[in-house]
């Protein structure tokens, strides 16, 4: 599965993050409704997502701007 590298840069965990709080959304929020599109993850690992220090894979994501309801392109934006 393949996967994005934010170790150098960590735009995605951060848009992520900006996104999930501008929509009032908890951390288990989302996970919860991941969990639901069939995305396994627990808090404790989209949190390191949202730091930057655990590389997503595409599912995640692609479930992400649905739940989000944002563009894919989005989650890149710098």
């Amino acid at each position: 599965m393949e996967r994005i590298n934010q170790r150098a840069n960590n735009i995605v965990g951060s848009n992520i993050r900006k996104i999930r709080l501008a929509q009032k959304l908890r951390n288990v929020d989302i996970v919860a409704k991941l969990q639901l599109h069939g995305v396994e993850i627990t808090s404790s690992t989209f949190s390191k997502v949202e730091k930057g220090t655990n590389n997503p894979s595409v599912d995640p994501l692609c479930a992400l701007t649905d739940i989000l309801h944002c563009d894919f392109n989005a989650l890149f934006r710098q």
